[in-house]
């Protein structure tokens, strides 16, 4: 029996290190994620693969990444443009990373990296798109070279600045340069710019490049030390600067959201306190000592929403029980609290929604029930308006080579008795016509669910009803799932 799901995020670098601050966007990724399906060769709680930047733009070098829960020996990277194949490497055999330069005679639009993961007993695959802009072909083809200069060599959603922190490379590599590559040797220093999942380096010269993770050195429990002794010592300023330093190396790093919370709160700074905890019970939500920062944190909140709602100052005592009930949702005084805030404030409907909402944690809780009552009344519903509202769905771009896999995969798919697809529509196509019954073929749409495909094939009959059949896709399965009663009924009875 499958256990249950462990969700693993990926943590993007935020922090500030050495003056440096960074802000990556996770809108800057692509990403694909989620459990392997049963059938395929490896099994696997979790499996998270991704490129950045998604949309290549003054830089045609990418990074890629796959991270999974359990151990695998191998990662390789392939393109839909060519048949170059990327060995991705990794310390633990968990996180993978490598980068890639994008040939000059790559066209713009969208394409294709495909994952090959490989385990002991088997091996599976993940497709993840990225897309190239026109600008960027223009830009090389002015300069035939990639803009190596500080400012244009920015990604999107991040805010550099010149400053890093150190790394030393472990062992013999090569790392990506605008031109061309640069072998490093063991014990080279070198500065992290930034690392989402490989690493964004400076050299000493001034010039940038791009180098897988595994092969360097972090100064992650260098910077925790450091930030340690800073709070020991009550200089809690500083131990902020080396925890964030910390988190910012490794945004997996639990110890240093814990003690970074912890130098926050020791200078009455709560909401960055809450923040950072916040990120180390995402991490582990059962770690005993990150429960007992949150416990405090709440209670801390607490008293100064209980002082602000005996003054009389709602909103703000509205406010600040939300961040006691982003900690701790148990906290039944909060809701009540909060609730009659909102009552005061004539939001008897939010009120409302608050005790009701305390209710799921005490459901048998009287003073809870007493108040729902005695506010209970009946609520102004507003009519809808009469005026129809067009929503524009914008889809998202497709690559063509997803495109034609996601297509031949349900037109060469059988149904229970053997005959394949896109036959079997022909067939209750042609019968419906010799029914007398006025019907266009639309032919097939191809359009993003999630994280598969939505292959549909429309008719319109007479009037211009639409009716389509319908399957979700998963290329890299290469499952083709019924998604509507027409498509099951294919499937089932022709």
């Amino acid at each position: 029996m499958r256990k249950g799901l462990w969700i693993v995020l990926v943590l993007l670098l935020v922090g500030r290190v050495w003056g440096l601050e960074e802000v990556i966007d996770r809108e800057t990724l692509s990403l694909k994620a989620g459990p392997t399906e049963p059938g395929e060769s490896l099994s696997l709680v979790w499996v998270e693969a991704l490129v950045y930047p998604k949309v290549v733009e003054n830089e045609r070098i990418i990074s890629l990444g796959l991270r999974v829960t359990s151990k695998v020996a191998a990662v390789k990277a392939t393109f839909d443009f060519n048949s170059d194949r990327v060995a991705l490497s990794s310390n633990d055999g968990m996180s993978w990373s490598g980068a890639y330069k994008i040939p000059n005679s790559v066209s713009t639009g969208v394409h294709v990296v495909r994952y090959q993961i490989i385990g002991v007993k088997g091996s599976i695959q993940r497709t993840v798109e990225f897309f190239i802009k026109e600008q960027v072909r223009m830009a090389m083809r002015s300069s035939g070279a990639w803009l190596a200069k500080r400012a244009p060599g920015i990604s999107q959603g991040e805010i550099q600045s010149v400053s890093g922190w150190p790394l030393t490379v472990t062992s013999t590599c090569a790392a990506l340069t605008g031109g061309a590559s640069r072998i490093l040797y063991a014990g080279q220093r070198l500065t992290g710019l930034s690392k989402v999942p490989g690493y964004k380096i400076l050299f000493e010269d001034g010039e940038e490049g791009w180098l897988p993770a595994a092969k360097v050195k972090e100064p992650t429990e260098d910077y925790y030390r450091l930030g340690y002794e800073a709070y020991k010592a009550k200089n809690y300023t500083s131990a902020i600067k080396f925890f964030r330093n910390a988190v910012a190396v490794n945004p997996e790093f639990l110890k240093g959201y814990l003690w970074l919370a912890k130098s926050y709160a020791a200078q009455g700074e709560l909401d960055s306190a809450s923040e950072a905890i916040r990120k180390a019970m995402q991490l582990d939500e059962r770690d005993i000592d990150s429960r007992v920062v949150v416990a405090s944190l709440a209670q801390r909140y607490f008293s100064l929403a209980h002082n602000k709602f005996k003054s009389g100052c709602e909103h703000e005592a509205v406010a600040t029980y939300r961040k006691v009930l982003d900690l701790k949702p148990t906290s039944i005084l909060s809701w009540i609290e909060m609730g009659e805030s909102l009552r005061r404030l004539g939001l008897e409907s939010e009120a409302r929604s608050a005790w009701r909402e305390a209710l799921k944690y005490d459901s048998e809780n009287q003073e809870l029930r007493a108040l729902l009552q005695t506010a209970s009344r009946p609520e102004v519903v507003s009519k809808p308006s009469e005026e129809v509202k067009t929503r524009i769905q914008v889809k998202a771009a497709v690559s063509p080579l997803i495109v034609n896999d996601s297509l031949a995969i349900v037109r060469e798919q059988k149904t229970n008795k053997g005959t394949k697809i896109e036959a079997a529509i022909k067939s209750v196509v042609a019968l419906t016509k010799s029914l007398g019954t006025p019907i266009a073929e639309k032919g097939w749409q191809i359009r993003k669910q999630g994280e598969k495909l939505l292959v549909s094939y429309l008719c319109e009959q007479s009037g211009g009803a639409l009716e389509s059949f319908d399957w979700l896709v998963d290329v890299d399965t290469r499952q083709a799932l019924p998604h509507n009663e027409n498509a099951r009924l294919l499937m089932s009875r022709w």
